[in-house]
């Protein structure tokens, strides 16, 4: 019996060590999706995707531009939540189907409102605050070419707070079905004093992997294969269940 409580033991052993190990990095401030804490709703259906393909993801919880540069280096596999930009060419792949969509959305201070009604009417010289690393999409982020101003901060509520103080002309926000404009607005504690304009352009959010990285494609390759089981058995509705995420 000692033998054979021995051998059990060790087949145990020797099944949990033989279960493949993926670390992964993620940004630290993007509620609830991804926390500081490590938890969020894309940090849950990562890990459940990888667990569905046999595999362990174990998440490195960082600043989003440290995140995305190691990927961009080729110094990590992959980094989540990225969205696409041209510097991301040749560099990072995304999967075929996105984490989340957002919709970036502008501020305004009430008692100092911008003349625009739209991005195409936005003047040369005004200062925007945008969230240091985010990509944005590109009726966006060309607009520094005709004079508007990037101010880059390390989180939306900041860019708020200086918008509310009058050091920004607006803000350029994250919007999605769990936060919506008024979350951030509160969230940053002005609420009374900042409003929504206008939007930009709908973009979608991916894990983003190395191409160079040794280990790249064959983890997205993975990620996309339990991506599609837990879909098909259920578990992502359940993870989208409880974060309150629809689509």
């Amino acid at each position: 019996m000692y033998r054979i409580a021995m051998l059990a033991s060790l087949l145990m052993n020797m099944s949990v060590a033989a279960t493949p190990v993926i670390h992964l990095m993620v940004e630290d401030a993007a509620e609830p999706f991804s926390r500081a804490d490590g938890t969020g709703y894309t940090n849950e259906l990562v890990v459940a995707a990888y667990a569905a393909a046999g595999i362990e993801a174990k998440l490195k919880v960082v600043p989003y531009t440290r995140c995305k540069n190691m990927v961009l280096e080729a110094r990590e596999i992959a980094c989540f939540n990225m969205a696409w930009e041209p510097a991301l060419n040749s560099k990072v792949k995304f999967p075929s189907i996105p984490l989340y969509t957002v919709t970036p959305v502008y501020f305004q201070n009430k008692s100092r409102p911008i003349v625009a009604k739209n991005e195409a009417e936005l003047k040369a010289g005004l200062k925007i605050g945008v969230v240091n690393g985010y990509e944005y999409p590109p009726s966006a982020s060309e607009l520094p070419k005709r004079g508007v101003i990037f101010v880059a901060a390390q989180s939306e509520q900041i860019n708020l707070k200086q918008l509310a103080n009058k050091s920004l002309d607006a803000a350029l926000v994250m919007a999605n079905e769990i936060q919506i404009p008024s979350y951030w607005a509160e969230s940053a504690g002005v609420a009374g004093q900042v409003e929504t304009t206008f939007s930009s352009t709908t973009q979608d959010v991916f894990i983003g992997f190395s191409i160079k990285h040794p280990k790249g494609l064959w983890a997205l390759s993975q990620f996309e294969q339990g991506y599609k089981t837990i879909k098909d058995n259920g578990k992502l509705n359940q993870i989208k269940a409880k974060w309150g995420v629809s689509k």
